[in-house]
């Protein structure tokens, strides 16, 4: 994807800077949501002195 989104960036056109940036709203989407739920499955199974 980080490729993907390079080569959109890389092109002149301006609907291509659109979908460069759909594209990175969409990986920091995902990176937030696999941060938020590692945090849940870290406090859920974490061990408990």
């Amino acid at each position: 994807m980080p490729a993907q989104i390079y080569t959109w960036a890389a092109r002149a056109d301006v609907s291509f800077y659109e979908k460069a940036w759909g594209g990175i709203i969409v990986l920091l989407v995902f990176l937030l949501t696999m941060n938020i739920i590692a945090i849940i499955l870290r406090r859920r199974f974490e061990r408990r002195w």
